[in-house]
């Protein structure tokens, strides 16, 4: 049977299939750092996140960051994995105002009952007390944006600035 391709680019007897690929990839800039994931609701979850979000860092030349950055990571991945396990979870990681935006939505719902939403406000509040501390020395901030009425989920996101977040983690050195 003959070889076909629909890629021109591809040849019949290429024996190599990295021949084609840059042999050492360029940094991207941070203004170009944009990534989204779907994440397991699993306890196994806030590592495969910290991962991934290691590696986006990484090839846009922001690894002085990586200690704050995969502290907020794995925080907020563990915390929405414990609001809704087994449920899909979505993670992202951008570059907004000099600084990192992480964002992690969950599918947990409004409650009916004003009470009873206090207090799961309250209990995610308590699960992310690390995540504030972590916060607050890189001067940033964070926020709960709960479900909507007619929407649901919902949104926990961490801006961490450049410049707090690098002595951030140049002090933990």
């Amino acid at each position: 049977m003959p070889f076909v391709s629909l890629c021109p680019t591809v040849t019949p007897d290429a024996t190599d299939p990295s021949d084609h690929l840059d042999p050492a990839p360029t940094t991207r800039s941070p203004e170009s750092l944009a990534y989204s994931y779907a994440i397991p609701g699993e306890p196994h979850a806030a590592a495969i996140a910290r991962t991934s979000v290691h590696n986006a860092l990484a090839a846009h030349g922001l690894t002085d960051l990586l200690p704050p950055a995969l502290q907020a990571t794995a925080e907020l991945v563990a915390c929405a994995a414990m609001f809704e396990p087994g449920q899909v979870l979505y993670l992202s990681v951008g570059w907004q105002q000099d600084g990192i935006r992480i964002v992690v939505w969950d599918p947990h719902t409004r409650h009916a009952h004003s009470d009873s939403s206090a207090k799961c406000a309250a209990r995610r509040n308590k699960m992310l007390y690390l995540l504030a501390c972590v916060v607050h020395e890189c001067k940033g901030s964070w926020g709960v944006i709960r479900p909507e009425p007619a929407r649901e989920g919902t949104r926990v996101w961490v801006n961490l600035p450049r410049q707090g977040a690098a002595d951030y983690a140049a002090a933990l050195c």
